[in-house]
């Protein structure tokens, strides 16, 4: 079993503990500080945090219930591992649901707001440009959730937030992936050029396609295999 060095602050607050230790795990969870097979230890997670064991405890169990963290019997608490499979299945399904997104947004749009997402656009390359891959990824990131934030559909809405944090660890995936950044700021490019012409039928494939290329590539590359800790 190897255990992974945390780069966890200590909590700074004196109420709910739990929801502390939760957000400060689930964090280093979803940018793979604490990479899939990771062992968990409530002992060594609670001296990083200065708590007691107790709210880690609580935390850990909260994040199984969301499917991040795994316990097996006789061996221990690891963080969720990821598979092709799972990037397979999920990528598949946001790639239907951000693409139909997409359609219903291409309306809502106002030109000063498609201006900002070419700006994002922008941004997101020079930061590709001086190797600032943490804020191009955050960029990246952005140009979906601003597409979201314009589809009045509140089912389609929660039904993809119900998979963004998986996605979130398939971003920081992908962001490792030499060029993938730089291939998605252009796929971008492609459902903009859509949205600018009112084209909610090629702004939904353009999104479809740009999903599935990045589950192409993740595939091909088979980074989620790296991620693993050795047991």
């Amino acid at each position: 079993m190897t255990r992974t060095t945390l780069s966890i602050a200590p909590l700074d607050g004196p109420t709910s503990l739990k929801d502390h230790a939760y957000r400060r795990i689930k964090e280093a969870i979803l940018t793979l500080q604490l990479k899939p097979g990771a062992a968990l230890v409530e002992a060594e997670l609670a001296e990083r945090l200065g708590i007691s064991k107790t709210p880690v405890r609580d935390a850990l169990l909260e994040l199984r219930r969301e499917g991040l963290v795994t316990k097996i019997p006789y061996s221990g608490t690891f963080v969720s591992e990821i598979t092709e499979q799972d990037i397979r299945e999920i990528i598949q399904i946001r790639a239907v649901l951000e693409g139909l997104a997409a359609k219903l947004a291409t309306p809502m749009f106002a030109d000063a707001e498609l201006e900002h997402l070419d700006q994002l656009i922008a941004e997101e390359l020079v930061a590709i440009d001086h190797g600032n891959i943490e804020l191009a990824a955050k960029l990246n990131a952005q140009f979906h959730e601003i597409i979201l934030s314009k589809v009045e559909n509140e089912r389609l809405v929660a039904l993809i937030e119900n998979f963004e944090d998986q996605l979130q660890r398939f971003r920081t995936l992908s962001s490792q992936l030499k060029g993938r950044l730089g291939k998605s700021a252009e796929e971008h490019r492609v459902v903009l050029m859509a949205l600018r012409e009112r084209d909610a039928e090629q702004a939904e494939r353009a999104f479809r396609a740009h999903l599935l290329s990045v589950l192409d590539d993740l595939t091909r590359e088979g980074m989620q295999l790296e991620t693993k800790e050795p047991r």
